[in-house]
């Protein structure tokens, strides 16, 4: 009787264990085995487990990525403007070892694309972030071929008690919009100098420190970003730097390393403009939008107009830096920081 017993029960968890990893397996919510060829027809709930499988199964031939900086893009901006297919897939805190495996991804499998939009934020370039001491945002089982990997998603407690139930609830929602999803000013679109003020912690200020601190840094945006761009002569990268507030340039120069990013991102951008394959956008230098604190919700993240901004600047051409003239930008851009008057402004 007992070994009738564990046959009967090693038999029923065999079949369970199946029955779940099959269920995961067809509803498929993270999109590591096939995506719907209409993009709009994807549920997108997880940019991190989503954007990898989406990358490599969807038809596009337009790709937007950055970090919380673009996710505000839509994509039907673009097909408007340009006439293409676009999808948006951005990491909200993203760092190179993400922008690199979806890169390597889309420019791998999809041989219809033609233009990446690419925000390219300086703390990416930089890695002075407490964002990069994050690891794993994208699961091994996205990246592994290996198919023993997937067990991790297969048999994900989570994902069947969680994910999955909606999945299904976006899915029976009428007024689900693909293009919208993951875009947050629609939930958080107070822009205002108060608020600005309100949320901006003035850090006491630190030694300068030396103008190379950030090289390796570089070097590995370079090696890594950098290498996929130039293996992809196709394939046009119009990479843009993002209108931070000038709030966001104070906290430098308070933190020491005001000095060191711009050398950072002179070396990093005179690198890139080397590929012909490239086109460059500088925003921060827009002193009129970054010293008007009411388009931004705090130092850094701009409101939606500015991405409608930055989408006609890529049309058209303005703000545009090349390789002739990107260090004197960038100069301008120093000096303009460096003299700013910031205790008129911290006084509200």
């Amino acid at each position: 009787m007992f070994k009738k017993f564990c046959i009967a029960f090693i038999s029923v968890t065999l079949c369970v264990i199946i029955g779940l990893a099959s269920f995961v397996y067809v509803i498929d919510p993270f999109n590591v085995y096939r995506a719907d060829k209409d993009m709009t027809q994807i549920i997108y709930q997880m940019p991190y487990y989503q954007n990898i499988g989406i990358a490599k199964y969807t038809k596009y031939d337009t790709l937007i990525t950055g970090t919380s900086m673009t996710q505000n893009f839509r994509g039907t901006w673009f097909n408007e403007k340009f006439g293409c297919n676009a999808i948006r897939l951005s990491f909200d805190g993203g760092v190179v070892t993400d922008f690199e495996a979806l890169l390597k991804t889309a420019t791998e499998n999809n041989k219809e694309l033609k233009t990446v939009f690419l925000g390219l934020d300086n703390y990416v370039i930089t890695a002075d972030s407490k964002l990069n001491d994050i690891n794993e945002r994208i699961p091994v089982y996205e990246l592994d071929d290996n198919p023993f990997t997937k067990i991790k998603y297969l048999l994900n407690k989570d994902i069947i008690f969680n994910y999955i139930p909606t999945y299904f609830s976006y899915k029976n929602y009428p007024e689900y919009n693909f293009y919208e999803m993951h875009a947050w000013d629609t939930n958080d679109n107070n822009f205002s100098k108060e608020r600005v003020l309100n949320g901006y912690t003035v850090e006491d200020k630190k030694e300068m420190l030396p103008a190379d601190r950030f090289k390796a840094n570089c070097d590995t945006v370079i090696n890594s970003i950098g290498k996929i761009i130039k293996d992809n002569s196709d394939v046009q990268f119009i990479i843009f730097a993002p209108p931070y507030s000038i709030l966001y340039w104070h906290e430098l120069i308070q933190l020491g390393t005001f000095d060191a990013t711009f050398y950072a991102l002179n070396y990093v951008y005179a690198e890139l403009l080397k590929n012909e394959n490239v086109r460059m956008f500088y925003f921060q230098n827009d002193f009129e939008k970054i010293t008007n604190l009411n388009g931004y919700k705090d130092k850094s993240h701009y409101c939606t107009d500015y991405n409608r901004y930055m989408l006609d600047c890529f049309a058209d051409g303005k703000m545009e830096i090349t390789a002739e003239n990107c260090k004197s930008v960038l100069g301008e851009m120093k000096t303009f920081a460096e003299k700013y008057d910031y205790d008129s402004l911290l006084k509200g």
